[in-house]
């Protein structure tokens, strides 16, 4: 255990319903969220792996740490960061947070001296690939050394493992990753582009994949390392297309959410999808936005990288969201340039 200080904070989520074990869910409510802790005076805190229980209060801090930095960045309004939207978001997050929870390879909590959790930590790892989903510290007492601790614990270097995070730009927060030895790979935006039928010009060939394993394959030959067990659970969620050429594989698109799994007035988002040469991409996204409810936004999200898919949306219509990340790695394997990354933004 880490021991360290920090500032002491009111009691801001009622405690956990239930226990979050597979396929379970915490019974996130409206209005569990109290105003901005105040900085005050430090007592201990300290990390801890996670306990099934934690999953709401970790859940509640995530957001109210994501919605104090849009404020800060000017993106939400000071009501909207006081009251962030939690029990809705759950809606459109809480599967892949039950995913991630059950499959994390490190998950850390930070808590008060009270056993209240303000701060969480989550990283996959996946073939020998770490990534950093979840790294978020309650507003109120952050820059204290809670997030130190926590990266600590939760994104060790190991040899013969590669690291990635998918980050926001906040500046401490990157200062500290930049500090682990991953570099900036590239940035990542959100690509608003209506959906509906189009003509398609390619030699390419669609069909709706059974199982995984040609996808899985594929994304090893574009990102250098296997998904297993990510691919299987978005399998569930979503549908997923294998494009062939002269009959072999040679691209895979997972389409959105199926099911009204998406929160509300947030437009559901595809992904991820690859392609074995760059210039398939944009069949692969004409293909998912083909399938999409006729003039209803899609939210693609795409590595600047990939330059032949930001040409080919942009030429489409599409809108930049004014929320970006930047994905950081020390993998040379990665190419980003033939990708197109999994919405909600977890993981790569």
């Amino acid at each position: 255990m880490f021991k360290g200080r920090l500032s002491a904070f009111s009691h801001y989520a009622r405690p956990c319903s239930q226990r979050a074990q597979h396929g379970s869910t915490p019974r996130l409510q409206p209005g569990i969220v109290a105003a901005p802790s105040p900085e005050v005076a430090m007592p201990d805190f300290t990390c801890r792996p996670a306990r099934p229980e934690d999953m709401e209060a970790a859940y509640v801090v995530f957001r109210r740490a994501l919605y104090d930095h849009l404020f800060r960045i000017k993106l939400v309004t000071e009501e909207e960061r006081d009251d962030p939207p939690i029990a809705s978001a759950w809606v459109r997050q809480g599967g892949w947070v039950v995913h991630l929870w059950n499959t994390a390879a490190e998950n850390w909590v930070a808590v008060d001296d009270g056993g209240r959790v303000i701060g969480w930590a989550l990283s996959v790892e996946r073939d020998r690939h770490l990534e950093l989903a979840i790294f978020f510290v309650e507003p109120g007492v952050q820059a204290k050394g809670i997030g130190r601790a926590l990266l600590g614990h939760a994104f060790p270097k190991r040899d013969g493992l590669h690291r990635s995070i998918l980050a926001t730009h906040d500046p401490r927060a990157l200062k500290l990753y930049l500090q682990t030895g991953v570099g900036l790979a590239t940035t990542a935006v959100d690509c608003l582009v209506a959906g509906g039928p189009r003509t398609v010009e390619t030699d390419l060939v669609f069909e709706e994949a059974e199982g995984i394993g040609e996808a899985l394959a594929l994304e090893a030959q574009i990102l250098g390392f296997r998904r297993e067990v990510d691919l299987a659970f978005l399998k569930t969620e979503r549908r997923l297309w294998i494009a062939r050429r002269g009959g072999q594989a040679v691209g895979y698109a997972f389409g959105p959410p199926l099911g009204g799994t998406e929160e509300e007035n947030f437009p559901p988002g595809p992904g991820p999808m690859g392609a074995l040469r760059e210039e398939d991409i944009p069949a692969l996204l004409d293909h998912v936005l083909a399938g999409g409810e006729p003039g209803a936004d899609l939210a693609i999200t795409l590595p600047m990288a990939n330059g032949v898919a930001v040409r080919h949306l942009l030429g489409r219509g599409a809108r930049f969201d004014t929320f970006f990340v930047a994905v950081l790695s020390d993998d040379p394997n990665l190419r980003l340039n033939r990708y197109v990354h999994t919405s909600p933004q977890f993981l790569l």
